[in-house]
């Protein structure tokens, strides 16, 4: 007998009620009687998961036909697809997917008229009556049901899956013990996919039962968990990163939490570990005891987490081709990191190293495509998997990446884009909701979609600046290879499956701007609106969507921002601080926060000459520590880097602006190595916050002559602070590129050094450095003893546009530096 028929419990609804095996053998039976006896004809299920969804695929095994699985989120085109290809007899759908499958059927004009339609929501009382004699399930060879790819590398194939494939997995994964007829377990991920659907046909084949959630959201989740007794949590690792990383925040937020998680790592015994976390266990319902991830790859570091909070983690691995499951861990047989062991009757061996497997689970073959089932099938049975991975003598399958994924350079390395996309993430401290890594030109870029609500939330506004920090903190780690040496932000979530698999073959249209763009609104008709979107076409050099977002979008820098805010204040009389600016992300809202507020407009471009004369003059601090340390510095870099300082003899005591390319961490100190003692003395250094906010090293800014440059939101008060400084006759040092070089080679420069020049009339000196980028990049942990030279060029007046002073000084630099 497939399913028992007694009053065990089989499922609760979304109203919390329990109903059990009789009742749905009853409702299977119920809907058996609605459409006539099947021939092996296809029956289309096109419906989000609920109670009807069961009833109506058993009622297809009862009638002989084939269950067809799709997408209820599927859009029509993709709908079309899957209808044209299968051709169905019958469709199961529900109010919320009869929308979009009747445009779907609208694109299609070969199907028969005979098509019939079954909206489960229709479906009358008088209509149910129970069908007669016993429930009945495929011929072992017979096709049971057919899912549909995910699609990741293009469009989706249809996977025959026989009544043999499925109950190969269902009694190995019953006979591991992974699931009994004491469980429960809750229907989080949708059944037109493999693993939700192997999992239901496990909990209806053993006797356990499942919960139904209206949604994946933590309010849902935390209520049905609260009240039932779930004991298994099936899942992808997705769902488990966000639980992970909402619990690990918790913790991490009190001293005492966060010293007794650490002290874990040494406890052994689930049992205390999970008295010590009490309070987590009874947040999701006290009986949940074990964690099953498939789907894709968990990081072993979520693993981890759960498993010293007093949670069982097992990890399965398959294809939807293997219906799905080839190997899985168990609670008495598990090993982070890997997959667990191979399920009974089950073969696998390593071949260049790819995953090759036979077995009874492995499919019948590709629905109407012969020739692709040939490409993935051998003559003699083995199915290719496309995954890369190898079996440990212990018989534990570890799974290192999809072979497709790999990034293959022309120098032979190969690259797993996901453990590099895991690493930076981790990095980033959530920061970074997610990014995919693609290659071009032999390098690898990075689209990012930053969280822009945690950063909101940790204060921080200058999202291209911190999310440059952590690319570059990945670098510092990673093989000249595997670096990241661009990066691109985006704000739409990356496309991915339903079950959060990223769509690679879709990321380089993405890098290379080729996606279909937002789709042209209507723009404000308001003079607010046009005043602010021409000045920043004016800025930018093209024009803005007003639903743009201002940052990741247009790509307002740090002195745009300043730019647009002086200008807002000229033109409407409105102040406006960079925090609340932070908190307006596109032109529309930023039109309407003023024509709420404004009370006049008389357009006036940004004056800065006007802005730095208003900077009142402050004493500052005298910088001891320069006066102290200068000889003893100046010792190490000339034996540890044998520093060579060329024609020092070109400085003068006349107060200039002095600009330098930026090579290393050390640049400042190697720049500092050519200014004699009186130059020294009146030179401030320009410094980024993110090194000197506190401790010794915040002491040593207020005391060396630096100003500290707030990279969040304080990049008006930077200027101000390195205009006071200037107009008490101090020289400052600027490194115009605003970062580390990626190669050696001079970037492009930013023109705050040139507004400060020209409106203050001051020489700028040009300054260039060698070696420094061989010697201690930004890419190395350690600096190498290589050797460094720093060069006194050209000095200029400052005549001209502050483009045309910044390009002069980029240009006489260059020069020196590439030559």
């Amino acid at each position: 007998m497939f399913m028992r028929e007694d009053n065990h419990l089989a499922f609760v609804d979304f109203d919390n009620k329990p109903h059990t095996y009789a009742e749905l053998m009853s409702n299977i039976k119920r809907f058996s009687s609605i459409y006539d006896e099947l021939n092996g004809e296809n029956i289309l299920i096109l419906m989000e998961n609920r109670p009807e969804w069961l009833y109506a695929f058993f009622s297809i095994w009862n009638n002989k036909g084939v269950g067809v699985a799709i997408d209820a989120n599927s859009n029509p085109d993709e709908m079309a697809y899957v209808i044209s290809d299968a051709v169905p007899k019958i469709i199961f759908c529900s109010d919320e997917t009869k929308g979009n499958m009747e445009k779907a059927l609208e694109k299609i004009d070969f199907l028969p008229d005979s098509v019939k339609i079954i909206n489960v929501d229709n479906i009358k009382a008088e209509e149910l009556k129970e069908k007669p004699g016993d429930f009945r399930v495929p011929s072992k060879d017979d096709t049971a049901a057919m899912l549909y790819t995910s699609g990741t590398t293009g469009n989706p194939k249809g996977v025959m899956l026989s009544f043999e494939n499925l109950l190969s997995n269902m009694e190995g994964i019953i006979a591991r013990e992974i699931i009994t007829d004491r469980d429960q377990t809750l229907a989080l991920l949708p059944f037109h996919h493999v693993l939700p659907l192997m999992v239901t046909l496990v909990v209806m084949h053993s006797g356990a039962s499942i919960v139904f959630v209206s949604k994946i959201a933590s309010k849902e989740m935390l209520e049905a968990l609260g009240k039932n007794r779930v004991t298994i949590m099936v899942g992808v690792p997705r769902v488990y990163k966000l639980l992970a990383d909402g619990i690990k925040a918790q913790i991490d937020s009190s001293f005492l939490p966060r010293q007794i998680y650490k002290s874990t790592k040494f406890l052994k015994s689930m049992k205390l570990r999970k008295t010590i976390f009490a309070k987590v266990h009874k947040k999701l319902g006290s009986n949940l005891k074990q964690l099953i991830s498939g789907g894709a790859k968990l990081d072993v570091e979520v693993g981890e987490l759960f498993e010293r909070l007093g949670f069982y983690v097992t990890e399965g691995y398959g294809l939807t081709e293997t219906s799905p499951i080839i190997a899985v861990a168990t609670i008495t047989e598990r090993k982070l990191g890997t997959v667990g062991k191979l399920l009974p009757r089950t073969e696998v061996k390593i071949v260049e190293d790819e995953i090759w497997i036979k077995g009874p689970q492995v499919m019948k073959g590709y629905y109407n495509k012969p020739d692709k089932t040939k490409e993935i099938i051998t003559e003699d049975g083995w199915l290719k998997t496309g995954d890369l991975g190898d079996l440990d003598s212990e018989g534990y399958l570890t799974v290192k990446g999809r072979k497709s994924s790999m990034i293959v350079l022309s120098n032979g390395k190969n690259i797993d884009p996901e453990a590099i996309e895991t690493k930076i993430q981790a990095i980033s401290k959530n920061l970074i909701k997610e990014l995919g890594i693609v290659p071009k030109n032999e390098k690898l870029n990075a689209i990012v979609v930053p969280d822009l609500v945690e950063f909101k939330k940790q204060g921080k506004t200058n999202i291209q600046q911190y999310v440059k920090e952590i690319i570059e903190d990945y670098n510092l780690e990673a093989a000249s290879y595997r670096k990241v040496l661009h990066f691109k932000l985006v704000e739409e979530e990356l496309p991915k499956t339903r079950i959060g698999k990223l769509k690679r073959f879709m990321l380089p249209d993405i890098l290379d701007d080729k996606v279909v763009k937002k789709e042209k609104v209507p723009e404000p008709d308001t003079n607010e609106y046009r005043v602010l979107r021409d000045y920043v076409k004016k800025i930018k050099g093209f024009e803005p969507g007003p639903d743009d977002n201002l940052e990741l979008e247009i790509g307002l820098d740090s002195l745009d921002k300043v730019e647009l805010l002086a200008y807002i204040e000229n033109s409407f009389g409105l102040k406006l601080d960079e925090g609340k600016f932070s908190e307006i992300s596109t032109l529309r809202k930023l039109s309407e926060y003023i024509k709420e507020r404004a009370t006049e407009f008389y357009e006036k471009e940004v004056d800065w000459s006007e802005i730095i004369e208003e900077v009142p003059v402050r004493k500052t601090k005298s910088g001891w520590i320069v006066k102290v340390f200068r000889l003893p510095i100046l010792l190490i870099l000339k034996a540890y880097f044998r520093l060579k300082r060329a024609d020092k003899k070109k400085l003068t005591d006349e107060q200039v602006i002095f600009v330098s390319n930026h090579q290393s961490f050390i640049d400042a100190l190697v720049v500092a190595g050519v200014f004699p003692a009186r130059i020294l003395k009146k030179t401030s250094f320009l410094a980024i916050d993110l090194y000197f906010k506190k401790g010794f090293m915040k002491y040593i800014a207020e005391n060396a002559n630096i100003v500290v440059i707030d990279i969040n939101n304080n990049i008006k008060h930077t200027i101000e602070e390195i205009t006071n400084a200037l107009k008490q006759g101090k020289n400052i040092l600027i490194f115009p590129e605003g970062a580390r070089t990626k190669d050696g080679k001079v970037g492009q420069f930013k023109k705050v050094f040139a507004i400060l020049a020209k409106e203050l009339n001051i020489s700028v000196q040009c300054i260039g450095i060698k070696g420094a980028f061989e010697a201690y990049s930004r890419y190395m942990k350690f600096p190498k003893p290589r050797k460094i030279e720093v060069k006194v060029l050209e000095k200029f007046s400052p005549e001209g546009t502050y483009e045309e002073i910044a390009a002069k000084a980029e240009n006489i630099i260059r020069e020196y530096v590439e030559n």
